[in-house]
């Protein structure tokens, strides 16, 4: 339930800045700039709040690197795939991107918080 709430935070900071910057920059802009203040405020709400941990390198390192590997493997490979590919306009293909996206990441931190939590 937790992780949910955050994730409908982090979304809508998410897609309100995408489809800001859309307006003056190309997708991969927006899809970057979007993501990435998102991914500062998801860290914290994550860590502290989802999964109740305590901050430490290594889950700042595993989150990190777990959300750019969201957002330079799967998400950027899904805009190019519906944009280049089937023809979506990029306000439309953003959508199933950040919906298949969530889910994939979602299972990633957990995952990463679960190994880097300190014992």
């Amino acid at each position: 339930m937790r992780f949910c709430i955050v994730g409908v935070i982090c979304t809508l900071l998410d897609a309100a800045i995408f489809y800001l910057v859309i307006t003056i920059a190309s997708y991969q802009v927006a899809l970057v700039s979007g993501y990435v203040l998102s991914l500062v405020v998801n860290y914290f709400l994550t860590v502290y709040w989802t999964f109740s941990t305590k901050s430490n390198a290594r889950n700042v390192v595993g989150i990190v690197a777990a959300h750019l590997l969201n957002l330079f493997v799967v998400r950027m490979s899904l805009m190019w795939l519906f944009i280049e590919i089937v023809g979506c306009d990029e306000r439309i293909a953003f959508i199933p991107t950040l919906a298949i996206s969530a889910v994939l990441n979602f299972f990633v931190l957990k995952a990463v918080v679960h190994l880097t939590r300190k014992r």
